[in-house]
C-alpha cells in the first residue's frame, strides 16, 4: 500500500515578543504529531499564519495520533480543519486564559468516524470552542472533558451517530453548552450518551440533545449550590426552551 506523508512545521522564536508559535499542515495517513509548549502567550495554528494573524492549522489523513500540551497562561491552539477517520486526540492545557478552538469535518466531504478524543484542564477563565460533524454525522465519537478550575467556558457542537461524552468538572462559575444531534443510533446500546460530573458552585449549563431517533441518554451528578441547570431533549417534534 503507499502512504504519503506531507507535514509542513514552522516553528518561530520571536525577538520582539515573548511568543513561541508553531505553525503545522499535514496530510498523509498514520501521523503522529506530539506538540508540547512551556510558557505564556504561545500559539499553535496554520502555516498560512503572519505577523499579527493566527490562521487555523490544517491536518488531514486517517490514523491519525495529536498529543498537545500547552502549559502556561494566554496560549492559543487553533484548528479549522482536522479531517479523517480513526483520530485519537490527546489535549492537555495547564494554566489560565487559555483559547482551545477546535473544528472537525464542518464540510462534511471527509469522514471523521472513530475519533476519540481527551482534553484535560487545568486551570481558570480558559474558553473551549469544538465542533465535531457540524451538518454531517460523525460516528463512533468518544469525547472526554477533566477540567479542574473556576470560570471557564466550554461550548460544543456534535453531529454524531453513536456517541460516547463525558465531562467532569471539580470547580466553580464554570459554563457549558452543548447542543447534541444528529442520527444518534439504531438501539438504546449506541444511543447518543452524555454524562456530566460537577463538584462547584455557580455553573450554567445549557444542554440540548436532539438526535432524529430519539435515543439520547444523559447524566447529571452535581454537587454544590447556585447552579442553573437547562436540559431540552428533542425529537425534532416541536421546539421549546428553558
Amino acid at each position: 500500500m503507499n502512504k504519503k506523508l506531507i507535514l509542513s512545521v514552522l516553528f518561530l522564536t520571536s525577538v520582539f515578543f515573548s511568543d513561541d508559535e508553531i505553525y503545522i499542515n499535514q496530510q498523509g495517513s498514520n501521523a503522529s504529531i506530539d506538540l508540547e509548549q512551556l510558557g505564556s502567550n504561545n500559539l499553535i495554528g496554520g502555516t498560512d499564519s503572519v505577523a499579527g494573524t493566527l490562521t487555523a492549522l490544517d491536518l488531514d489523513g486517517a490514523s491519525m495520533t495529536l498529543d498537545i500540551n500547552q502549559i502556561g497562561s494566554s496560549n492559543i491552539f487553533r484548528s479549522d480543519a482536522i479531517d479523517g477517520e480513526s483520530f485519537t486526540g490527546f489535549f492537555e492545557f495547564t494554566g489560565d486564559s487559555n483559547v482551545y478552538d477546535m473544528l472537525m469535518n464542518s464540510t462534511g466531504l471527509i469522514t471523521s468516524d472513530f475519533v476519540n478524543m481527551n482534553i484535560q484542564v487545568t486551570g481558570n477563565t480558559n474558553t473551549f470552542d469544538v465542533d465535531i460533524g457540524e451538518d454531517d454525522s460523525a460516528s463512533y465519537l468518544d469525547l472526554d472533558w477533566v477540567i479542574l478550575g473556576d470560570s471557564n467556558t466550554l461550548t460544543f457542537d456534535l453531529d454524531y451517530s453513536n456517541a460516547i461524552n463525558f465531562i467532569d468538572i471539580n470547580g466553580s462559575s464554570n459554563t457549558i453548552t452543548a447542543n447534541l444531534d444528529g442520527y444518534s443510533g439504531t438501539t438504546s446500546s449506541d444511543s447518543g450518551y452524555l454524562y456530566m460530573d460537577i463538584d462547584g458552585s455557580s455553573n450554567t449549563y445549557n444542554i440540548t440533545q436532539s438526535s432524529t431517533l430519539a435515543r439520547d441518554y444523559l447524566k447529571i451528578i452535581q454537587n454544590g449550590n447556585n447552579s442553573n441547570i437547562c436540559i431540552i431533549q428533542s425529537d425534532s417534534g416541536g421546539s421549546t426552551s428553558c
